[in-house]
């Protein structure tokens, strides 16, 4: 199937190069420059195509993978809040590790996706914050 494609497509290209020529010689050289800027137009246009699509791609990869970082923190809050583990401090520098990867995430698609971010307090960020303050309070 690979030899009859790049057949097809030599002969595509041979095509549109004899065209050109012929164009040239039977009418001049503005329809053949007229040609010759629809071509480069078509090609530029398919390119275009290929780009969003890859970008669009991108994106949804992107969403993917913060969609699963986030069950991963969820999951790892879940086990820190389970009577055997609580108060671990591994556990509690990994769900603030992947709390920075999600913000990372939520980053990078703000920079060059076009996506609103919206901010939402969690509930362990509102905990410490509480636990903090009498302490800083004593000092």
């Amino acid at each position: 199937m690979s030899f009859m494609n790049q057949m097809s497509k030599s002969i595509l290209y041979a095509s549109i190069v004899l065209n050109g020529i012929l164009l040239m010689v039977l009418a001049g050289v503005v329809p053949f420059l007229l040609y010759l800027s629809v071509i480069i137009n078509l090609v530029l246009i398919w390119f275009s195509i290929k780009c969003i699509k890859n970008i669009n791609d991108i994106e949804e990869d992107m969403d993917d993978i913060m969609s699963k970082t986030d069950d991963f923190t969820e999951h790892l809050e879940n086990v820190h809040e389970m009577e055997m583990f609580y108060g671990d401090e591994t556990l509690q520098s990994m769900i603030e590790h992947s709390k920075q990867l999600i913000n990372d995430y939520i980053d990078l698609q703000a920079k060059y996706f076009d996506v609103d971010v919206t901010i939402e307090e969690d509930e362990y960020d509102t905990i410490e914050t509480e636990e903090e303050t009498p302490t800083q309070a004593q000092e």
